[in-house]
């Protein structure tokens, strides 16, 4: 049973504890994905042109040869592994928002893509992916004349 003075303590207990399931959830990493080596997902954007559908993806501290581009049926695959360049250092956090490991980001395409000339390149952390629109026919609209 909670005495009349302990109301307080449960009280802030609580907006305490809340905060923190809203700091988790604002940052879109509860604590079981946080401190998981296995379940990043690297930021993407999707945009497109007049003539290409354009993907960049962050991917801060990942080395080019750990990326694999794939498309198929229509998606845009890209996967990889971050490696923890200090693991097996011993070391104790005060914060750790950095996830390591290997990810995967399966990427619907919204329109049909020209495979054969899809190019990739990587600088400064982010991967830029360029995918040709696939040149599909028009409706040609033909006029009737009378006979």
């Amino acid at each position: 049973m909670i005495l009349r003075g302990e109301w307080a303590e449960v009280v802030i207990n609580m907006q305490r504890d809340m905060g923190r399931v809203m700091d988790d959830v604002a940052s879109r990493k509860p604590p079981a994905v946080r401190f998981s080596p296995r379940t990043w997902q690297p930021a993407i954007d999707v945009y497109e042109t007049d003539n290409d559908v354009m993907v960049l993806v962050e991917l801060a501290g990942v080395k080019q040869d750990e990326i694999e581009v794939i498309v198929n049926n229509n998606i845009l695959t890209i996967k990889g592994e971050r490696r923890d360049s200090k693991r097996g250092m011993k070391r104790t956090y005060s914060q750790m928002e950095i996830l390591w490991g290997s990810f995967q980001r399966e990427i619907p395409l919204p329109v049909s893509v020209n495979t054969n000339q899809v190019k990739a390149f990587y600088e400064n952390g982010f991967l830029e992916v360029i995918l040709p629109k696939l040149n599909e026919e028009k409706p040609y609209h033909i006029g009737i004349k009378v006979s």
